[in-house]
């Protein structure tokens, strides 16, 4: 009879090691404990036209010389002022041209000297030696003396940005300092805060435009540093960059020390077998390192996907039309599944600035969000959202009825 119940105990173990063996298994690899939130606009238009860099000397081939309207009362200029520059037809310029007025001001220590974008400029009178140019989106005054140079548009950035209060200091990290704060007023500010501009010693070959950099002070040795901020690289120079700063839980001073973040494709997974790295989500990543895990499936299931488009009239943030079927549906898909996720993506017309489109479709997003939560039992942990605008299009927006297909909130629904 023990014999008997030895090999089957023997037996039971045999099957339930080669049933471990034989099951597929996932290995994270951990690198970073940074989280990256949803995609909004980290550079905008302003940033690019309306900031200011500093560098050790610039050509100044074009000034402005002269108001097209004499007023000897005038000391500065706004949009659609006209005023005159000393290059014309000769030198290679056209109507039409667009120029970027830039204000010189003084060397900025060891860095370089300062300057400041104030304005576009579009010219819309050429002579031989002279143009007349009208000021557009303008963001600073410009005065006689300024100078002028071809305008090189930039493009924006949209992108994902970290939650640096979950950041840490990695062991060997990219370090500086923040050497000025908020020169657009010509000195330098004693403090500055969220949306403002400083100047950092880190530059080209370090960082580069859209480079995340933590802001953090250092209070004693034997304390931890104090994590105080995030910014980004809006222009970099050769000795030093301007970082807009994207958010800050205190005031900001000169002698902060910044240190350069990872970029997001950095965080990954590999699994055994497989060809490269492959993307994981952060929640997984941040509870794999809590639990100190394996990711382990027990069976392979497919995914469903459930996809609902919600419009909205021109300007609106409610839904045009009643929808209260369509999130009847979606409560229904989410009940009857173990797991799943719920993606808003919003869109907008291009009617507007880039700006206030993303925040219009941030809106829409948000009262998707709040109805499929508030009503509809969606769980605030399995959604995530994502803010468009303008930006990709499914329509060309040339005419009315095509711009109503923009108006919308993407939602996907996908479960098992």
């Amino acid at each position: 009879m023990k014999k008997a119940l030895f090999f089957v105990i023997f037996i039971f173990f045999a099957l339930a090691l080669t049933m471990a063996v034989n099951e597929p298994k996932k290995i994270y690899k951990l690198k970073k404990a940074y989280v990256y939130l949803d995609e909004s606009l980290l550079i905008s238009e302003t940033d690019l036209n309306c900031s200011y860099f500093v560098k050790d000397s610039m050509p100044q081939d074009i000034q402005v010389v002269a108001a097209y309207q004499r007023d000897d009362e005038r000391k500065s200029f706004l949009d659609y002022d006209n005023l005159f520059i000393d290059k014309g037809a000769n030198d290679g310029l056209k109507v039409g041209d667009v120029l970027q007025i830039i204000s010189q001001g003084k060397r900025i220590g060891s860095l370089g000297r300062y300057y400041l974008k104030e304005s576009l400029a579009e010219i819309t009178n050429i002579y031989e030696n002279r143009s007349i140019i009208q000021l557009k989106n303008g963001c600073h005054p410009v005065h006689l003396g300024d100078f002028a140079v071809p305008f090189k548009p930039e493009k924006t950035l949209f992108a994902k940005k970290i939650d640096y209060q979950l950041a840490r200091i990695p062991e060997s990290p990219v370090n500086g300092h923040i050497m000025y704060l908020d020169l657009t007023s010509h000195s330098s500010a004693s403090i500055t805060s969220t949306s403002n501009y400083v100047t950092i010693d880190l530059g080209e070959g370090v960082v580069a435009r859209g480079s995340l950099l933590l802001i953090y002070r250092v209070l004693k040795r034997d304390l931890p540093p104090l994590i105080i901020g995030l910014g980004i690289v809006i222009h970099a120079e050769k000795t030093n960059s301007t970082m807009k700063i994207l958010d800050a839980n205190s005031d900001i001073q000169i002698s902060d020390q910044v240190l350069l973040l990872p970029a997001e494709k950095e965080i990954g997974a590999v699994a055994p077998g497989g060809e490269g790295d492959e993307n994981i989500p952060i929640v997984e990543t941040l509870q794999a390192e809590k639990t100190d895990m394996e990711d382990v499936p027990v069976a392979e299931q497919k995914d469903e996907t459930l996809t609902v488009d919600v419009f909205f009239e021109f300007d609106s943030r409610q839904p045009k039309g009643d929808h209260s079927g369509d999130f009847a549906t979606i409560r229904d898909f989410i009940n009857a599944k173990s797991e799943y996720l719920i993606t808003l993506r919003g869109y907008t017309c291009s009617i507007g600035s880039e700006e206030y489109n993303l925040r219009l479709a941030k809106e829409r997003v948000d009262t998707i969000k709040d109805i499929l939560i508030s009503q509809y039992g969606a769980d605030s942990a399995h959604v995530e959202s994502f803010f468009y605008g303008e930006r990709e299009a499914n329509f060309d927006n040339s005419s009315e009825a095509e711009r109503m297909k923009n108006r919308l909130v993407k939602i996907e629904v996908s479960g098992k």
